[in-house]
């Protein structure tokens, strides 16, 4: 059984790599710091709450096939809550519906491609498998 720990670990590590695939992307597009270190710190602050009530969820509606249930994990966190918070708050903080669009369309797809590996190294991962 995945216990609470291992879920919170889970999703610091996929935080700390996540904010600097958006701080990347978000500076590529703004080329300001500010707005850079807004749209990354709001983004990665509610982010750390959906991971772990994500995993926690998933776990109470496990998916046979291990493949299967790491597309329809990714395709509710990423595309489905990526898509409606990090647009959100893209377009407040910088007010322009084009740079919304490239910083939310890019890192999205970068995610979806993390994602599917992530899952992939924490099934071979045995930290915090079993409640001691």
């Amino acid at each position: 059984m995945e216990t609470r720990f291992r879920s919170a670990v889970k999703s610091i590590i996929w935080r700390v790599t996540g904010v600097a695939i958006l701080a990347a992307i978000t500076w590529l597009f703004t080329k300001s710091w500010i707005q850079t270190g807004l749209v990354t710190f709001l983004h990665h602050g509610v982010f750390l709450l959906v991971f772990y009530f994500h995993e926690r969820i998933w776990l109470r509606y496990p998916i046979k096939s291990t493949v299967r249930q790491s597309v329809y994990k990714m395709l509710t966190y990423e595309t489905l809550c990526g898509n409606v918070i990090l647009g959100s708050i893209s377009y407040i903080v910088t007010g322009d519906f084009l740079k919304m669009t490239y910083i939310t369309i890019t890192y999205i797809g970068i995610k979806h491609l993390c994602y599917v590996l992530n899952e992939f190294i924490w099934k071979r991962c045995l930290i915090g498998i079993y409640e001691t």
